[in-house]
């Protein structure tokens, strides 16, 4: 609901009661007491009796079909414990329902004619019995008649017996057996409407029952009527316990089973299979609910005017006691019933909205996951035509490139948003247009003639806002699209941070996002005032059509402006401009569904289904495949009958098509012809290992059963055991998100040991070896290929290792698309390559860079499990202090809480900390002297109209024009001041949520890694997305309502005391009652929006991570349902905190209006009282600002607990933009040898040369941690090239990354061209050198913008660093192929003959080039730095020998050219790669074992002699030394 609308200073007020001295034009026929023949008219139809046998009779026909038509083809879940009947309320209401029968019964034999009110009551007591028999669904109908009986059977008796004694002459007494059968019947309706519902379980379809969880009721499923459509006291225990503390996601009300996610998806797809477009399936999917809340729009807009009626002729009859022929206890009884009935009506209507809302986000998110999961991803050109959607193609503007991940997560965030939030348009259709007219017919009936002319004024008018509304659809469409790229810009950059921080590319990822913010709030602020705009209009049309209506009446009618014509005549256009205000507001949310609505449509036209192959042997014939339609690069006439049962390698240079061939047999290619059998079971482990953020058990599982000897035997094979000893949780152990607690060989195992543990027949491996050295691929190969866990099965494994090949049954060579050659070697025995017994280095210090910069998070204390190095668990309830780490057994909930506990409490003054952010405090000053202003221009309007109409009574009205246009003067300065108000705050918020987006962003990208340890992306990015998206839209305008009705109510206050004091009584108990439900909300509604706020990043993250793992899930028989449920749990999570959320909020609402509702009873009655005493005309005055501060008391709080509530998205956004960096920047200006610039103190050409220098280097991970490096004493001279080897955790990556400053030294010094590290900013450093690592990374964008992010680097240069590229074998095919730019088939069409260009697109993550391209690209970004130190971590572990040696030459040119004053340093576990280095250092235990060129190593027999003949290339290996000496 937008209260920013909703809620503003007339929302939900009686019109206006200065209106209400005795005029007597203002009459509905109705209510004219110029006869009152009418009411006993009524009253005798009413004690006819056709009334009560229509009810009778309809009742037993109802029952008697439902008993005819009753189905028994559902499953009904068992009967519980709230399915009993309540014992103590049925005696209750079979003693009331036999105690008025019997006094009817007395009634009617005492004054006859009463019989069929008999025969109702009587009717109603048998019913009431007999529901006490048979089955619990025959006692749940027939409760229903009995309450319904009852409820009509009292309004008929109160209408004929009690309706009559409203007219004042009527004085014949009422029976005293006839009051207390109504009463007795009375209190039966109170007990029946009181008792709490026997729970009906749930009558479901058969495919739907097992989904189900058979579990107890929801509270709102068995509460009492009077409880869930008046009072919501099912809620109270929540606020309570809300009140007293912090809540956890378990104590929050459970969900009821017509909410389960399956349920509502179920009736999604029954709608769109009806329903082509979304707009139709969803009109069909909530039809019901649509239609409650267009009949509780038109209740609550059609009731509330009951309130004025009332009103103006109680001050009638106070002007008149003796005339008055109504008495005045009906009109406070129509006081009563006015506000309540329309304050229930309206809290329905927000209830159902609310819960409608809730069903459309669950239901659409599931559809898109399951569109997803069975879809092909789709084209670039789709998503741009998706993101422009309704936009004149010609104005189409090229934004940065979105992700299928980005794109899929804003459809099922933002715009599945923006369509829940239209849901209002019901009321903009329905219950405002109904009021209008209800208010016009009022205008005329007081003012005649003149009203018709305002009303064609307004009608004349209106197109005015529509236009206005136009031209925001066409800001908020844009905007969509600018956002769009925004959220995936954040994504991609934040999954890629390792990167960006090894190149020191901070401020230039900063500032590409930074230009799409600017881009975006642009958009906002054209749409903040065009909202203005529209805001303002709206109410200027109104307020201009009642000064007309004034002129006509005084000027061309000739009549007075008497009290009660003026202050009606302005209460009813208040409304009407409130109502106008209204409907141009929330037009807003409307126009944004629909192109919401148009942009899902475009998704869901564009999908292409993904094809299975027929089940069948694993077999290839004359196909062509494409990875999609405009892919240029394609496999053709590919046939292979692959060998059932054995090993089958596909190998080939880099780029040839490997990759493909497998997501061609899964089905993710298109078959343009030939045919392909597969079975529809397969395990598949990509050449990108992809992991689940879940536990290592979890990952290798798959939601499979854990079969413990099958388990331990896949962990011992995949050589995960000695693995486990590193973590203290084992296999319990998170493995991150993307895997970042695991090295890349870590990952490949797991990904592995997830394709052996399944039982599917076939195994599809893509270069799972590339990632692993020598040794323990050679393990590997002996447990997993040699042994017997792939007997029988079938496997096709991509690898580029030369010792495989001839072991496989069957060898596929690829070349340039095509099968280059088959070799066919059947029953061919496997043999294992020879190995030490001992894998792993004895130190097992680290394993790759990637892992050991992970590591850094055990410098605060804490390990990447969450586990202290006491061995005790940090936090709560044993679960990570970050809420992030969790065990198998507590998942989602758990996470929920913790991270809703994390984000600690709000502080109730923390607007003032947000309005420092307005830019300056003359800003946030100014804003608020504009609030002062605007309300007393309001006030001040009612003011100059009481003088005018008071200086008729005096005779000093004879210049009409005078006080007319000092009026006119008063209104338009409302207007006015109300715009430059709104303008203030709006202005504020933008810039503070520009502020707080640059200070998030920059604080993100400068943190250190291993704050990302414990801190998801899909976290980051929800406050990105969603809080981002509050601080732009929602926290300003509520903090301005805040200020606004605050200042409102000083106003009105001064007022209402100063006339009639003791109008503050009533007052006074109602703001003591109001401060404190509005308490008792607020802490409640605070603690259960964090926990909304952190139950969406679950969802956000499985959606993430199953788009990144779409083959590997959709590859196993079954597994997409299973991922399915997984995210109905966490949906099931998210809807049972949104619903208590929107429920918290009807509770306060309706308390603090039924509070509203007895003062506003309380003033008339004093009113009465005081009838032919004071004026009419003061009573009006002093009895309209009371009932009006009434309801400013009501916004005030609401606004005041909205204000909090919003808040947590500014403290969320905060936290995060104020987390500590990597370093400060005044960390090195303290030192006395260098100047205040940290710049200055190093020579301005260095580095020189890339000269470093150990001298006893002893490095920790943790100050207080164990060494891992220990009194290291290395120098690599300038144009040297080193080698780093040594066995898997020996200490190699972590000297790797000292040179980086991801680690602490803690004694020594480490030297770069004579200069220690430690003395100067990690950026100048890590500008200085460069890293090329073992995943490459590449971004959304061009070849040119990945290989120059900043931009700096002359244009020349970068092309001369792709020329030298262009030689490397994985590159050849584009030259060859002329114009494809992905030898793997993602590519689009480039213009530059020569194949890759600075022109050629690259898609997010480089998917749209082959792994072995990628780091081509990669090597390319390390020319074109020119850095003095280059470092490679296991760079060309992937690549094909001939890639290898391309990589190497290109390398060894480069350092040739430049004088050799650069220095490479690799870490290798190819030792073929680097046999021709200048210099080796072999690493063991975290210490330097032998240290020489390969030649003296070799010579030397140790260490390194030792690693050469376990290589597999030893024979290759003496020969290139041999032939070199």
């Amino acid at each position: 609901m937008n209260y920013n609308v909703l809620t503003s200073s007339d929302w939900g007020v009686p019109l206006h009661p200065q209106s209400y001295p005795g005029h007597q034009h203002f009459r509905l026929n109705l209510y004219g007491d110029a006869d009152l023949q009418w009411l006993h008219s009524l009253a005798q139809f009413a004690r006819a009796g056709y009334l009560q046998l229509t009810i009778v009779v309809t009742s037993f026909l109802l029952l008697v079909r439902y008993l005819l038509q009753r189905s028994y083809a559902k499953i009904t879940l068992p009967e519980t414990n709230a399915s009993t009947i309540s014992v103590p309320f049925e005696l209750c209401g079979q003693l009331f329902r036999a105690a008025t029968s019997a006094l009817m019964i007395v009634a009617a034999v005492q004054l006859g004619g009463k019989w069929a009110n008999v025969a109702t009551l009587v009717y109603a007591f048998f019913l009431g019995l007999m529901r006490l028999f048979n089955d619990l669904e025959w006692r749940h109908i027939a409760l229903h008649h009995v309450n319904s009986v009852l409820v009509t059977a009292l309004l008929v008796v109160v209408v004929g017996e009690v309706l009559p004694y409203a007219d004042a002459s009527h004085d014949q007494p009422l029976n005293p057996v006839m009051t207390s059968s109504i009463a007795t019947l009375a209190a039966a309706v109170l007990v029946a409407a009181s008792t709490p519902r026997e729970w009906l379980p749930p009558s479901v379809d058969l495919d739907l029952s097992e989904k189900i969880p058979t579990r107890e009721p929801s509270p709102e499923e068995t509460c009492s009527w009077i409880g869930y459509y008046v009072t919501y006291e099912w809620l109270t225990p929540l606020l309570l316990k809300g009140f007293r503390r912090q809540m956890t996601i378990e104590e929050l009300p459970k969900l009821p089973w017509y909410d389960e996610p399956f349920v509502l998806l179920s009736r999604l797809l029954t709608a769109r299979a009806k329903s082509s477009r979304s707009f139709t399936t969803i009109l069909r999917y909530l039809k019901v609910e649509l239609a409650s809340m267009a009949c509780f729009s038109i209740t609550a807009y059609t009731v509330e005017l009951l309130t004025p009626l009332a009103m103006y002729k109680l001050l009638g009859y106070i002007a008149n006691p003796d005339g008055a022929r109504i008495r005045p206890w009906a009109w406070i009884i129509l006081l009563f019933i006015g506000p309540l009935s329309r304050s229930v009506a309206f809290q329905q209507y927000v209830f159902v909205g609310t819960r409608l809302l809730v069903r459309v986000k669950a239901a659409l998110t599931q559809e898109l996951y399951y569109k997803a999961m069975g879809s092909m991803e789709l084209d670039d050109e789709v998503f741009e035509e998706i993101a422009a959607s309704g936009n004149d193609k010609g104005k189409a503007k090229k934004l940065q490139a979105t992700t299928a991940s980005g794109r899929l997560a804003n459809l099922m965030s933002a715009d599945v948003d923006a369509v829940c939030y239209g849901k209002d348009i019901i009321m903009v259709a329905f219950g405002i247009p109904v009021g209008t007219v209800v208010v016009l017919i009022g205008l005329y009936n007081l003012m005649g003639w003149p009203a018709l002319v305002g009303t064609a004024v307004i009608l004349a008018l209106t197109p005015l806002p529509l236009l206005i509304s136009r031209k925001m659809m066409g800001f908020q469409r844009e905007m969509k699209q600018i956002q769009d790229s925004r959220i995936s810009a954040v994504s991609e950059y934040l999954t890629s941070i390792r990167a960006i921080k090894y190149f020191a590319w901070e401020e230039a990822i900063i500032e590409k996002i930074e230009a799409i913010r600017r881009g975006e709030q642009k958009k906002i602020w054209g749409l903040n005032i065009l909202f203005v705009c529209l805001g303002q209009l709206t109410e200027w049309i109104p307020t201009l059509a009642l000064l007309l209506m004034f002129g006509l009446h005084v000027l061309v009618r000739k009549e007075k402006l008497t009290a009660e014509i003026a202050f009606t005549s302005i209460s009813l256009v208040r409304t009407l401009r409130r109502n106008l205000s209204m409907a141009s507001g929330l037009s807003r949310y409307f126009t944004a569904a629909l192109v919401s609505l148009k942009r899902l449509d475009r998704y869901f036209d564009n999908i292409t289904p993904i094809i299975r192959h027929p089940n069948g042997p694993l077999k290839i014939k004359n196909a062509s495949l494409r990875r999609h339609k405009k892919a240029t690069f394609a496999l053709k006439d590919i046939s292979v009958d692959l060998v059932e049962g054995g090993l089958n390698v596909v190998t080939g240079a880099s780029g040839s098509g490997k990759s493909t061939l497998l997501m061609g047999i899964l089905g993710e290619t298109l078959l343009e012809y030939g045919s392909v059998t597969c079975p529809k079971d397969v395990a598949y482990a990509s050449q990108t290992p992809w992991l689940q953020n879940e536990t290592i058990r979890e990952n290798i599982l798959f939601n499979s059963p854990f079969e413990k000897v099958r388990y331990d035997r896949v962990i011992e094979a995949c050589g995960l055991a000695v693995d486990m000893n590193e973590f203290p949780e084992r296999d319990e152990t998170e493995v991150g998100e993307n895997g970042t607690s695991l090295s890349g060989g870590q990952k490949s195992r797991v990904a592995l040991a997830r394709a052996l543990y399944s039982k599917a027949p076939v195994i599809l491996l893509d270069d799972i070896f590339s990632a692993l050295d020598a040794k323990t691929s050679a393990a590997l190969w002996r447990e997993a290929f040699c042994g017997d866990l792939l007997r029988e099965r079938t496997v096709v494994l991509v690898t580029q290792l030369p010792w495989v090949a001839p072991q496989a049954d069957l060898t596929i060579v690829m070349e340039n698309g095509q099968i280059k050659d088959l070799q066919q070697n059947i029953g061919v025995t496997r043999h294992t390559v020879t190995i030490d017994e001992v894998i792993v280095d004895e130190g097992n210090v680290d394993t790759t860079v990637e892992v050991a910069a992970s590591h850094a998070a055990e410098a605060n204390g804490t390990s990447p499990n969450g586990i202290s190095h006491n061995g005790t668990l940090n936090g709560t309830n044993g679960t990570a202090a970050n809420g992030h780490t969790k065990s198998a057994e507590d998942k989602r909930q758990d996470e929920v809480t913790q991270e809703a506990l994390k984000t600690g409490q709000t502080a109730r003054l923390q607007f003032f900390s947000y309005m420092r952010y307005f830019g300056s405090p003359f800003h946030a000053l100014l804003a608020i002297v504009m609030s002062i202003l605007s309300n007393a221009s309001f006030v001040g309007t009612t003011l100059w109209l009481a003088v005018w109409v008071d200086a008729y009574d005096k005779d000093d009205a004879y210049d009409i024009g005078f006080y007319l246009g000092i009026y006119a003067a008063w209104t338009l300065g409302d207007t006015f001041f109300s715009g430059l108000t709104y303008i203030c705050y709006e202005r504020g918020g933008w810039y503070a949520a520009r502020t707080l987006h640059s200070n998030f962003i920059r604080a993100i990208m400068y943190v250190p890694l291993s704050w990302f340890k414990t801190t998801p992306v899909g976290r980051i990015v929800n406050r990105f997305s969603r809080d981002m998206t509050s601080l732009d839209q929602n926290l300003v305008g509520m903090l301005r309502m805040t200020f606004e009705n605050a200042i409102r109510l000083v106003f009105q206050s001064f007022a209402v005391s100063a006339v009639l004091p003791v109008f503050m009584l009533p007052v006074a108990a109602c703001c003591v009652a109001g401060i404190i439900a509005g308490e008792i909300y607020t802490r409640t509604a605070v603690s259960v929006k964090r926990l909304v706020s952190s139950a969406q990043s679950p969802v956000f993250a499985h959606f993430a991570d199953s788009l990144a793992g779409l083959p590997i899930i959709r590859a196993r028989a079954g597994m997409p349902g299973t991922f399915g449920n997984q995210l109905a749990d966490k949906l099931r999570v998210l809807e049972r905190s949104l619903e208590a959320q929107f429920n918290c909020n009807r509770w306060v609402a309706l308390r603090i209006d039924m509070m509203t509702t007895f003062v506003t009873v309380a003033a008339g009655a004093i009113a009465a009282s005081k009838a032919g005493i004071v004026a009419a005309g003061i009573v009006g005055f002093s009895l309209s600002n009371a009932t009006t501060l009434n309801t400013l008391i009501v916004v005030l709080v609401r606004a005041m607990n909205e204000v909090e509530v919003e808040l947590q998205s500014y403290h969320r956004v905060k936290e995060y933009a104020t987390v500590e960096p990597e370093e400060k920047s005044d960390e090195y200006k303290e030192q006395g040898a260098y100047s205040d610039d940290p710049y200055e103190a190093l020579p301005k050409n260095w580095p020189s040369s890339g000269e470093i220098e150990f001298r006893n280097v002893t490095i920790k991970y943790d100050p207080e941690g164990p060494e891992i490096l220990k009194n290291i004493n290395l120098k690599f001279t300038a144009g040297q090239r080193v080698a780093v080897v040594g066995r898997t955790g020996s200490g190699k990556s972590t000297l790797m990354l000292s040179l980086l400053r991801f680690t602490n030294i803690v004694s020594g010094q480490i030297l770069f061209d004579g200069v220690d590290i430690t003395s100067f900013p990690r950026k100048r450093l890590r500008e200085a050198l460069t890293i090329i690592p073992q995943e490459a990374v590449l971004f959304n964008g061009d070849v040119d913008s990945n290989l120059d992010p900043t931009g700096k680097v002359p244009k020349e240069i970068v092309e001369k660093a792709l020329e030298y590229c262009r030689g490397i074998a994985s590159f050849q095919f584009h030259r060859n192929e002329g114009h494809a730019n992905n030898a793997d088939g993602n590519g689009s069409p480039d213009a530059d003959s020569l194949g890759v260009a600075l022109s050629t697109i690259v898609k997010a993550k480089g998917e749209n080039f082959s792994h072995g391209q990628r780091q081509v690209l990669s090597l390319c970004r390390a020319l074109v730095r020119k850095s003095k130190l280059m470092l490679l971590d296991e760079a060309t572990a992937s690549m094909d020998y001939e890639t290898d040696q391309g990589i190497q030459e290109v390398l060894r040119k480069d350092l040739n050219e430049h004088g050799r004053d650069r220095t490479l340093v690799t870490i290798a576990h190819r030792l073929k790669t680097i046999i021709d280095y200048d210099l080796v250092v072999v690493m063991s235990a975290g210490s330097v074992l032998e240290v020489g060129s390969p030649k003296e190593l070799y010579e030397a027999k140790g260490q390194f002699y030792d690693m050469m003949r376990h290589s597999g290339e030893f024979e290759d290996l003496e020969k290139f030394l041999n032939g070199t000496s």
